[in-house]
């Protein structure tokens, strides 16, 4: 028990649950899977209101350019030399609003990554229809998504109205409750590698039509930082975490029974996962067994599942290489916080 209590983020938690609640029941009441795709957007607007303390305002902005880009993105996928230019400025973005602020970095990925993995199921399950219109067949769920986390940060600007001095329309005319950002950070270094490497990444995906590639280009942005250091460790941590992760939940996918509502329910435990503990590893291990156990019992076959760790694997040697060749051609501070 008191291990539960060190690693796991229990207030973050309790609130995620309670954003992700709603999309959850109408999955279930209604069982149209569009609710549960569209609780992706849910969760990264959650975690970035919480990090950044978006006001309503900042929340309806960061819905807006996520959806956006998964238009941007979905529309790309027409041609393949589109689509892998679209990932590499789309990554870039996300990795160079670090620049007005270190915090924002989580901004940029919970756009990115987001987008792109609905961009790509999207056409993963599309019926044949043109792909724009699939995305617009989707936009009515992944707006309902917003106004869980919208609602949230609401409420909490209202209570904190009554404590401002300033005017009420000054008050909701603001993107954040909090002024501070964090360190800019000099990403120079970070930039270049960043879109190297989803360049390279989209590339393979495309050429060899790789099932869940969004998982390659992602893990390439996702372990690339300006410090080589801690773009060794993250790549370590997502690589023991997927190697632990995916085989546990393959082993409890085979002992659960399968069905329907497991499923669904394990697909909101995943997301969970991404507020719910304070290490990165043990987060993204539970991610990945519960990305695997969901497959399973969906009735998938376990090399379905074992795919995910050779493709974080993939896309975080990709992102690792163009880390080290970047940083050795560049200057020594070119990646150095200001």
């Amino acid at each position: 028990m008191k291990l539960l209590r060190e690693e796991i983020a229990w207030r973050q938690l309790r609130r995620g649950a309670w954003v992700l609640a709603p999309l959850l029941a109408l999955s279930l009441v209604t069982g149209n899977a569009n609710w549960l795709k569209a609780s992706v957007v849910t969760i990264s607007l959650f975690v970035v209101c919480e990090r950044l303390e978006l006001a309503p305002l900042g929340v309806a902005l960061h819905a807006a350019a996520l959806l956006l880009l998964f238009m941007a993105l979905l529309c790309a996928m027409h041609t393949s030399v589109i689509f892998i230019l679209a990932c590499v400025l789309a990554a870039a973005a996300a990795v160079g609003i670090s620049a007005f602020g270190g915090k924002l970095r989580s901004l940029g990925n919970f756009i990115f990554i987001p987008a792109l993995y609905l961009a790509c199921e999207t056409a993963e399950g599309g019926t044949g229809a043109p792909l724009a219109q699939c995305g617009w067949a989707q936009l009515p769920f992944l707006g309902a998504a917003v106004l869980p986390v919208l609602m949230l940060a609401l409420a909490e600007h209202r209570r904190l109205a009554r404590l401002s001095t300033s005017d009420s329309l000054h008050h909701y005319l603001q993107l954040r409750r909090s002024d501070e950002l964090g360190a800019r950070v000099a990403c120079g270094e970070a930039l270049l590698a960043v879109s190297c490497a989803v360049a390279l990444s989209a590339a393979i995906v495309e050429w060899q039509h790789l099932d869940y590639g969004q998982w390659v280009i992602w893990s390439a942005v996702s372990v690339i930082s300006g410090d080589m250091a801690a773009t060794r460790n993250k790549l370590r941590q997502r690589a023991s975490g997927a190697l632990l992760g995916v085989p546990v939940g393959i082993l409890l996918g085979s002992l659960m029974p399968h069905g329907n509502v497991g499923y669904e329910l394990l697909s909101v435990v995943t997301m969970l996962t991404l507020v719910s503990f304070h290490r990165y590893t043990l987060g993204f291990g539970a991610r990945c067994a519960c990305i695997a156990c969901a497959l399973v019992i969906a009735g998938k076959a376990p090399s379905i599942a074992a795919e995910r760790v050779v493709n974080v694997l993939l896309g975080g040697g990709i992102g690792l290489l163009f880390a080290l060749a970047v940083h050795a051609v560049l200057p020594p501070n070119a990646g150095t916080r200001q």
